[in-house]
């Protein structure tokens, strides 16, 4: 079991048990009976991989890490492309890369006809499933599928121009939408009512961070907060080469004069070990080589396990995080009334000049369009959970499509949980393919 994972587990007791009674005013990290523990391990085992194990956040991944990395997160945007229409960029990515791996692993397989199976699937002029790529990109991959030489083995990457093209159209206009799209609200409220937070979740994702901010200047424990914020901005400058080393060095000398040493104006008290091996990190025998890229790690690792244990239990039971999770249940309702009088507004533009009749007829199109657009849908079917008392969810469309707002919502008392069933997977093995466009035909 990793030094994280250790922490982790008692944290997760600790967060059942919590009683506001039992919380500390802040005075150093020394304070805490763990403390010397923390240092000791710390120090003699190499902690980098285990905070590179927490720079992500579960409410903003990448793009790569929420298509190819097991998540939850996967079926809320495939169900927003298909509300745009564009279903087919998120299959054909998929499917690719199944693809590949059968190529990589099973070569008793007829990749040939596989790969011809999903050219004509996607990237034929006729496609069922046609995803846009030019004239140049459908040639090229044709000719590595099917080689002038004989051979009846596709180029292994016979699909990598086609897939860095909609990847890019992905990556560039798709995904940046969803981040803002009530699909994606409605991940975040799912999270947010989970069991599974991390206090790394809120590190690495700024709307998060700013209500832990909130709660760290109320708790008096921001400084805490400022010093993992600064040590990371280090690490990101060395990792990404931004700075040179003599501006790397100056970086390094401000966090230790604002935070370790002893005349520090935020001086969050490490003990004289730790604050030694810093300076000797910093101050290099080598005066241009810079300091060490692991020069505040064991320090930040320390603050992260105080923060995690201490105060992330406290803040997980707070105001300020029942009014996040509330500031994003009005932002999704916000967005469900606009798409709602955008869709009556076309509705009604589009109608203007039919009779009574034509409209009724149309009423059950326009609640079609509702289903497949709204945060309110159906495939996406949220009831927030709130931990304290009660159930209420943000409402309902009703048979001639209109949101209507459930009472309950503007209750920070009450609760509720997410009853989506997960859905199906939306594409088959893909060895399958061949039969099952003959089945199609």
């Amino acid at each position: 079991m990793s030094f994280f994972r250790s922490f982790h587990n008692s944290n997760k007791e600790k967060i059942r048990k919590y009683n506001k009674s039992d919380s500390k005013t802040f005075s150093s990290v020394q304070q805490w009976s763990y403390y010397q523990d923390l240092a000791m391990q710390s120090g003699h085992c190499t902690i980098s991989s285990e905070l590179v194990s927490l720079r992500h956040s579960h409410f903003h991944r990448s793009l790569y890490n929420l298509i190819y990395t097991p998540n939850d997160e996967l079926d809320y945007f495939i169900h927003y492309m298909d509300s745009c229409s564009l279903l087919s960029y998120i299959k054909f990515i998929l499917d690719i890369n199944t693809f590949e791996k059968i190529l990589r692993e099973n070569s008793n397989d007829d990749h040939q006809t596989i790969a011809l199976t999903l050219f004509h699937r996607y990237l034929s002029i006729d496609a069922k499933y046609i995803v846009p790529i030019n004239d140049e990109i459908r040639r090229t991959t044709l000719l590595l599928i099917c080689p002038s030489n004989n051979n009846n083995k596709p180029d292994s990457n016979c699909f990598h121009m086609a897939r860095e093209h909609i990847w890019e159209l992905i990556e560039q206009n798709a995904y940046p939408s969803y981040l803002e799209s009530s699909f994606h609200l409605n991940y975040q409220l799912k999270m947010l009512t989970s069991d599974e937070l991390q206090l790394h979740d809120f590190l690495y994702h700024n709307n998060s961070l700013s209500y832990l901010m909130k709660f760290a200047e109320q708790e008096k424990i921001i400084n805490l907060i400022r010093f993992w914020i600064d040590v990371e901005d280090f690490y990101q400058n060395i990792i990404n080469r931004q700075l040179n080393n003599q501006e790397l060095t100056q970086n390094a000398l401000s966090i230790y004069e604002q935070y370790i040493s002893l005349q520090a104006p935020l001086r969050l008290g490490f003990d004289d070990v730790i604050r030694a091996k810093i300076e000797c990190s910093i101050c290099q025998p080598d005066l241009n080589a810079g300091p060490s890229i692991d020069t505040f790690d064991q320090a930040s690792w320390i603050v992260y396990i105080i923060l995690q244990r201490e105060y992330f239990p406290q803040f997980l039971q707070s105001t300020i995080f029942y009014r996040y999770i509330t500031d994003l249940m009005l932002k999704l309702r916000h967005d469900d009334s606009i798409i709602h009088s955008q869709q009556v507004k076309t509705f009604d533009s589009d109608t203007a000049s039919i009779n009574s009749d034509t409209v009724i007829q149309s009423k059950p199109l326009n609640r079609q369009r509702n289903i497949s657009t709204s945060s309110s849908c159906l495939s996406i079917n949220q009831e927030t959970d709130i931990r304290p008392k009660g159930r209420f969810s943000m409402g309902y469309v009703d048979s001639l499509g209109r949101f209507i707002r459930d009472p309950d919502v503007d209750s920070i008392d009450n609760s509720s949980s997410l009853n989506r069933k997960t859905p199906s997977k939306p594409f088959q093995f893909i060895t399958q393919l061949v039969r099952n466009e003959q089945d199609e035909i």
